[in-house]
């Protein structure tokens, strides 16, 4: 009668032991799974940012290449010239 007990116990031991070993298995495939999920958020974020940026170079570049009045603007702003009647005056802001 005493086997019976044993082997129950045997068999009960090696049920947990297994379970235990599947389960530590399957908590580190979670965290893997959690962390990636956070790199793909991060990257999605990232790409969502590179998205806008693109866009607002590529409506830059339109605007260079049909607007004559943008392109003028930007070459009087960005190279300080100016038509030849006119003058520039240039103003230094000092920030203290």
């Amino acid at each position: 009668m005493r086997t019976p007990r044993i082997l129950n116990l045997c068999f009960l031991c090696a049920t947990l032991l297994v379970g235990a070993f599947a389960g530590s298995h399957t908590w580190e495939r979670y965290q893997k799974l959690e962390a990636t999920r956070g790199a793909e958020a991060e990257a999605k974020a990232q790409l969502d940012a590179l998205i806008s940026k693109t866009v607002a170079k590529r409506s830059l570049i339109d605007k260079l290449k049909h607007d004559p009045e943008y392109v003028e603007k930007m070459i009087r702003q960005k190279l300080n010239y100016a038509k030849p009647e006119e003058t520039v005056f240039k103003f230094e802001y000092d920030g203290s």
